[in-house]
């Protein structure tokens, strides 16, 4: 088959298409035909080597599939069977994956396209522990989207935030896939929204998602734009999609006794915290990481009975992976790119 490969950590030039053997599926694995696979940022920190990993390695953790070959030990799938891949593996008996909190799970921490080869592919050897079903009514594209932009924002907005009926939400990095499904969600769950973005041509996309406000920012100095439109209260959760870079000025929007809720980081770097501010305001600062197997499904629903609208922005060939990683560097794609293979 012919995949993208990433022979060595550096620039999207080094995304090369390349023939490379068919997998196998293995005991407890399905072989996938991939009919779609979205292009995340965090497929760039991996591309930069920042994740770990040792190339050669196949990118994507956005998967979407028909099962075509059955692995030993696999119960429960089919031949024809629809599938996507959660971002990451979990062993599903350990203690913290009992609490469904999978995505804590120590004994298996395999994440799709770095340790188990992705989705830049035609073919794929999944591990069915990591897998779930895919609604009929959904197109590949926007399935493919759905674990990692819906099911984040549902772990980051709904199990993580506790996002309330009538709370102000500020939303970092909103153009982006997790982004734009952060806004809805959170309308969804009765909150008003403040979306930040770097570029004026992403306003529109943001406002249709349900922003109430939108605040360009391209150097990301927002906070005072913020307290204005709060008349000074602040913001009762803020939604840390940059990360690093937007942490002091998200940390400044936050109202007491406000929860900010971190789950990107673009820079991959450290940050400088006062916590004297921590402790005079009383504020919670909570990680969120993985989707969960339940909040997939949930996710799932939301979009196929139009709850969630997709976020995919457009749909190109799996050989433009290159280009695609350069132009969502460069801050030149609002939502998701999918990438979609030709036939084997």
């Amino acid at each position: 088959m012919k995949a993208v490969i990433l022979r060595e950590f550096g620039g999207p030039e080094n995304l090369r298409f390349e023939c490379v053997p068919d997998p196998v599926p293995g005991h407890g694995e399905v072989l996938l035909r991939i009919r779609a696979c979205g292009v995340c940022y965090h497929d760039l920190i991996a591309r930069r080597g920042r994740l770990g990993g040792i190339p050669p390695m196949i990118l994507g953790h956005e998967v979407v599939g028909e099962v075509i070959g059955i692995g030993d030990g696999v119960e429960g799938w089919s031949v024809g069977d629809r599938a996507a891949t959660l971002q990451r593996m979990s062993c599903g008996s350990c203690e913290f994956c009992e609490q469904k909190r999978n995505s804590l799970c120590k004994v298996d921490r395999r994440f799709f396209g770095e340790e188990i080869p992705g989705g830049y592919a035609p073919l794929m050897a999944a591990p069915v522990l990591g897998l779930c079903p895919v609604p009929d009514s959904l197109s590949w594209p926007d399935a493919a989207t759905v674990c990692c932009t819906t099911g984040t924002a549902v772990h980051v907005c709904r199990t993580r935030g506790r996002i309330r009926d009538g709370e102000t939400v500020l939303v970092t990095g909103a153009s982006g896939g997790v982004g734009l499904q952060a806004v809805q969600i959170c309308r969804l769950s009765g909150a008003k929204v403040i979306a930040v973005t770097t570029s004026h041509t992403k306003v529109g996309a943001l406002e249709a998602s349900g922003a109430d406000h939108v605040v360009v920012a391209p150097d990301l100095d927002f906070a005072p734009e913020v307290k204005r439109i709060t008349s000074g209260a602040g913001v009762d959760v803020a939604l840390e999609i940059v990360g690093s870079a937007a942490f002091g000025q998200t940390l400044k929007c936050l109202a007491p006794g406000g929860r900010l809720v971190i789950v990107g980081n673009l820079d991959t770097a450290s940050v400088d915290l006062n916590p004297g501010l921590v402790i005079v305001k009383e504020l919670e600062i909570i990680g969120a990481y993985a989707t969960t197997r339940e909040e997939m499904a949930l996710a799932f629903e939301l979009t196929a009975k139009g709850h969630v609208k997709s976020c995919v922005s457009e749909v190109l060939p799996l050989q433009e992976a290159g280009s695609v990683h350069f132009r969502l560097e460069n801050r030149q794609i609002s939502g998701r790119a999918v990438l979609v293979p030709d036939d084997v």
